[in-house]
C-alpha cells in the first residue's frame, strides 16, 4: 500500500483512532435527534494541528451508518476560509441544504438500482426548489422556507470547520439554528481555535450555553491513542509496528496529532517491522516534512526559551498563573521572554494565557535534539 501516513490532510475516518469520549458524546447527540427530536450542539476546539477537522469528518462519517445500512438523515459539512457574516452563514447554509438534498436523491436512486431495501430510509423524496418570490426575502427567511419543507429524515447535521471566521452577528445566529422551531431536529457541529471557546464564554455567553456539556478542547493523545492512530491503517497489512516503536514515537511527539503522523510518515516501510531504532533513524526526515509548517512560529527563540515552553505545555492549561510556571521550575525572565515570543500572553496580574500550540513546543524540541 501507499504511505497511509499524511499530516498535511485530515485523517481518513477508516483511519482514525483517540477521541472516544468526544465520539461517544457526540453519538448521545445523535440518539437524542433521532429519537427524541431533540436539537443540540457540540464545540470541539483546540490549537493548530490537534486534528479537529479529521475529528469532524469522523463524526460524520460514524453519523451516516455503513453502505447496508445507511442512517435517515441529511448532512453537510462546510469549512470557512474568511470572514463571514450573518447573511452569508443563511446563504451558505440553504446552498449546502440544497446540495445535501440533491445528494440523498442520488443515493436513494442508486439504492433503487441496486433494487435495495433499506428498512429506515424513507424512500419519498424531498424536492425542495427557491421559488422566484421567496428569491427576494432575506437568507434568513429563505433558510427557515427551507427548512420548513424538510420531511422523510430524522435529523439534519450540520458541520462547520474554522468558525472563528464568524462575525460577531452570525456567532449569534447559532444559537437560533439550533433553537428555532424546525420539522426535523438539528444537529450542529462547530469547531474552533484555542481562543473561539473563550470568546463564546466571555462575549457570547447565551450562545455557548448550546454547546454546554458538549464542548471539548481537544489536545495531545495518550499513549494508547497514539498506538491506535499508527496501527489502524495497517489492519491486515504485512507492515507493523513494534510496541518499542510505538512507544518511541509518543514520546517524540508528546503525543501531538500532527507530529505523529510526521514521525509516522517518515519511518513508514512497506511490508516491514517498524522498530524503535528505524524511528530514530528517520527523525530529521520528520522535521523536514514538518518544518514548512512550523518552522517560522519561533524562530528567535533560545533553547531555554523552548524548554520554558515544553514546561507550559505540560501544564495542560491554557490559563495558568506565575506561581505554575515558578513550580514548572521556569524562572521569570524567560516569562517574559515567552511574552515578546507570543508563545503567552499576559491577562492580569499573575495571570497568563498560552497563545501557540504545544506541537511547536515539541517540534522545536525534537528539532534541537533538546532533552
Amino acid at each position: 500500500m501507499s504511505n497511509p501516513y499524511d499530516p498535511q490532510t485530515p485523517a481518513k475516518p477508516e483511519y482514525f483512532g483517540g477521541r472516544k469520549k468526544v465520539l461517544d458524546s457526540v453519538s448521545e447527540r445523535i440518539e437524542s435527534a433521532k429519537f427524541h427530536g431533540k436539537s443540540g450542539a457540540a464545540l470541539i476546539y483546540g490549537h493548530r494541528g490537534v486534528g479537529k477537522t479529521s475529528l469532524i469528518k469522523k463524526i460524520i462519517d460514524e453519523a451516516k451508518g455503513t453502505e447496508d445500512k445507511p442512517a435517515n438523515l441529511l448532512y453537510f459539512y462546510r469549512r470557512l476560509g474568511r470572514t463571514t457574516n450573518d447573511e452569508e452563514l443563511y446563504r451558505f447554509l440553504t446552498e449546502e441544504l440544497i446540495a445535501a438534498i440533491d445528494a440523498r436523491k442520488s443515493f436513494i436512486e442508486r439504492l433503487q438500482d441496486l433494487g435495495k431495501r433499506i428498512e429506515n430510509i424513507n424512500l419519498k423524496q424531498i424536492q425542495l426548489k427557491i421559488s422566484s418570490d421567496l428569491r427576494e426575502k432575506s437568507p434568513y427567511q429563505i433558510w427557515k422556507s427551507c427548512l420548513s419543507k424538510l420531511h422523510s429524515v430524522d435529523y439534519l447535521l450540520i458541520a462547520i470547520d474554522d468558525a472563528d471566521f464568524l462575525s460577531v452577528e452570525a456567532i449569534g445566529e447559532l444559537k437560533s439554528i439550533v433553537e428555532d422551531v424546525c420539522p426535523i431536529p438539528i444537529l450542529l457541529v462547530i469547531s474552533g481555535g484555542i481562543q473561539f471557546e473563550g470568546k463564546l464564554v466571555d462575549d457570547y455567553s447565551p450562545v455557548a450555553r448550546i454547546f454546554s456539556g458538549a464542548s471539548f478542547n481537544i489536545g495531545k493523545l495518550d499513549q494508547s491513542e497514539t498506538e491506535e492512530v499508527l496501527k489502524k491503517p495497517l489492519v491486515n497489512e504485512k507492515t507493523k509496528w513494534d510496541t518499542e516503536s510505538v512507544s518511541e514515537i509518543y514520546k517524540l511527539t508528546g503525543g501531538y496529532p500532527y507530529l505523529i503522523q510526521c514521525l509516522a510518515k517518515a519511518s513508514y516501510e512497506e511490508n516491514a517491522l517498524i522498530t524503535k531504532e528505524q524511528v530514530r533513524t528517520h527523525i530529521k526526515d520528520a522535521i523536514d516534512i514538518g518544518k514548512s509548517w512550523l518552522n517560522h512560529e519561533i524562530p528567535n527563540a533560545s533553547d531555554q526559551d523552548v524548554l520554558s515552553f515544553v514546561k507550559i505545555a505540560q501544564l495542560e492549561k491554557n490559563v495558568f498563573q506565575s506561581v505554575d510556571m515558578a513550580k514548572a521550575g521556569i524562572q521569570s525572565v524567560y516569562i517574559g521572554r515567552l511574552v515578546k515570543l507570543g508563545i503567552i500572553r499576559k491577562i492580569s496580574r499573575g495571570r497568563y494565557e498560552l497563545q501557540k500550540s504545544p506541537i511547536i513546543a515539541e517540534f522545536e524540541k525534537l528539532k534541537r535534539g533538546l532533552s
